[in-house]
């Protein structure tokens, strides 16, 4: 469910961009919550519609806005007639009621197996109205979440019909939405065991 369902055939390049964490008996730590798609789309009949909570464990270096083991939320979409306007309009409607504020949006491509077209959205930095700061790498941006349209191939892997129905999926760190709607700078802050900091929350 980690890789094959989700369009990373063995062997396939693409798995190299997830350096993922193994135990010593085979075992992999899920690198995303994405690893439920093929279970849920498998087991329903369109329209679908899932919400995937989980923990996720990546092999990465961690800054103000990245940790290597955090919370991600997944959502997905499946029905006839689902469209890119669709997606786009479903996150910035779910984030502008999370962040109780009207956002800029801006999408950029992106590549993830397991969606086509994929891209990355993402919205103006909260911090510094971007003008730039170390919480946005000074661009004025950031990179909220991952998200596509489901590739054809996830679908037929769950026994259905790309000609007949099509979808999207989109994946974020819930740390990362604590983070931007608490003003919190350092995303590394959450889990530093810093009680007095804490407590504000």
């Amino acid at each position: 469910h980690m890789f094959e369902s989700l369009n990373f055939p063995k062997g396939h390049p693409a798995r190299d961009m997830y350096d993922t964490f193994w135990t010593e008996e085979g075992f992999v730590l899920p690198a995303h919550t994405s690893t439920m798609q093929n279970r849920i789309l498998s087991s329903s009949t369109p329209p679908i519609s899932a919400v995937i909570p989980g923990r996720c464990f990546r092999s990465e270096s961690t800054d103000s806005s990245h940790e290597h083991t955090f919370f991600q939320c997944e959502g997905i979409y499946v029905d006839k007639g689902i469209s890119v306007a669709n997606m786009i309009a479903t996150i910035k409607e779910f984030l502008e009621a999370y962040l109780e504020t009207d956002i800029e949006v801006k999408i950029q491509p992106a590549y993830f197996p397991f969606t086509e077209p994929d891209a990355e959205f993402t919205i103006n930095c909260p911090f510094c109205n971007k003008e730039g700061c170390s919480t946005c790498g000074h661009t004025g941006w950031i990179e909220l979440m991952g998200c596509g349209m489901i590739h054809p191939n996830v679908l037929k892997s769950a026994d259905i019909d790309p000609e007949e129905f099509s979808g999207f999926a989109w994946g974020f760190g819930l740390d990362r939405l604590v983070m931007i709607r608490n003003h919190i700078s350092d995303i590394r802050d959450l889990r530093a065991g810093n009680i007095k900091f804490l407590r504000k929350y």
